[in-house]
């Protein structure tokens, strides 16, 4: 991944020379004004040495604005999603990332300023598909080699600005460390070896299976609160979602809820949140739940985060599916849930929507990004939840709509 700054490019030089295969991935971010000059500059150079070139293009700040994260975090992740993208894809066996021995002694800094547990203190870790060729070196070697080897890069004004928490570490407390400490870099890059090692060793007596993974969050199970490694059980499932320190006080938070009443939540770091839900506990990112009112028809619909998709049938039945008698009621809406609205489950007798997924133990944060199908205030089905009785399929069906949503 190249960037177009000092450390990234230094790294595509090695990378040439050395004739690995590769290609080269820049992701522009939009939060500069320069960004789309960055992304010409590093295209332009790839094209002049016959690299192949790939660009990704995100709106960060307004990512940013929705999710409630900051810049930095939402950024972060946006290349993380890039990476497993292409990994899982197989268009790459690993990506290369241009940390080096100075951003990795920062982060360590960082995390023990902000109260990290023993996690923190492993900063920049490579891992079996990421590595980071210049984590051996310093800035100032890695500067050295741009110098000697006539290395093309652009700077990155927001470098030099000391409000961004790891620019202020950079530019100030770094060097003033250096002043009484000259071998500090080496020193904290060994700290963070160490630690890797005592880390590794208690990560290998966890059960992988309490920890669960799907699009929308990562689950654990309360039965790793039994464990003396909850604390790490905690790490290890915020960390699949936020790959950043979680400190001490996030973690016994987040303990607090294996006796909490499900729907109680903590509040982690950037916007991660842990909810108590039932037999284990939720670790997701809120977002808001997004209007919308769309007439029934067939077709492919965009309903706020998710795709709906209404198929016309053979009337069946099928374990899982959202499946609904044909015809619907003439005004007949997909629209989210609304107080007052009434369902009569299959089979069931008719309560309020908010009762029956109350008995249903959907978690609140869930209710309000179901995608209903409704006549004015009466529900008639919940999609990938149940059917109404009121639409359910019987002898004298000829027809039937399938009703699907997947993640966009």
């Amino acid at each position: 991944m190249v960037s177009g700054g000092i450390d990234s490019m230094v790294m595509l030089d090695m990378l040439g020379k050395s004739g690995a295969d590769f290609f080269v991935v820049h992701v522009n971010h939009r939060i500069r004004a320069e960004a789309d000059s960055d992304c010409a500059f590093v295209k332009n150079f790839c094209k002049a040495h016959g690299y192949e070139f790939v660009e990704y293009t995100f709106d960060i700040p307004s990512m940013a604005k929705i999710s409630k994260r900051s810049v930095e975090t939402e950024a972060r992740l946006a290349r993380r999603k890039v990476i497993d993208e292409l990994l899982s894809a197989k268009r790459a066996d690993k990506a290369a990332l241009a940390h080096h021995a100075d951003d990795n002694a920062e982060t360590i800094l960082m995390h023990i300023l902000r109260g990290t547990g023993i996690d923190g203190l492993k900063g920049i870790e490579e891992s079996d598909k990421i590595i980071r060729p210049l984590i051996g070196y310093t800035r100032e070697e890695i500067k050295e080699y741009a110098a000697r080897n006539g290395v093309e890069f652009v700077e990155d004004k927001t470098n030099f600005d000391a409000e961004y928490t790891r620019n202020f570490i950079r530019l100030e407390v770094l060097p003033l460390i250096k002043t009484r400490y000259p071998g500090a870099v080496n020193a904290l890059n060994r700290l963070s070896q160490n630690a890797s090692l005592t880390l590794k060793a208690l990560d290998s007596m966890l059960d992988p299976s309490l920890i669960s993974e799907d699009n929308d969050g990562v689950s654990l199970s309360l039965k790793a609160f039994d464990s003396p490694l909850a604390f790490r059980y905690i790490i290890m499932a915020a960390k699949r979602l936020m790959p950043v320190d979680v400190t001490r006080a996030q973690i016994e938070n987040v303990m607090k809820l294996k006796d909490a009443q499900t729907g109680r939540k903590a509040e982690l770091a950037n916007g991660l949140k842990a909810y108590k839900d039932h037999d284990k506990i939720r670790f997701c990112f809120d977002e808001e739940s997004e209007d919308f009112c769309i007439p029934f028809d067939t077709g492919t619909f965009f309903a706020g985060k998710k795709k709906l998709n209404v198929k016309s049938i053979s009337p069946c039945v099928i374990s899982g599916k959202t499946i609904v008698a044909a015809p619907v009621p003439d005004g007949c809406v997909f629209r989210r849930r609304k107080e007052g609205d009434m369902f009569t489950p299959f089979g069931g007798k008719r309560k309020t929507l908010k009762k029956y997924l109350i008995d249903k133990k959907i978690p609140s944060r869930i209710r309000d990004k179901l995608i209903c199908l409704c006549c004015d205030s009466e529900v008639l089905a919940i999609v990938g939840v149940e059917i109404s009785d009121k639409c359910r399929i019987t002898s004298g069906t000829l027809s039937a709509y399938l009703l699907t949503e997947e993640n966009i």
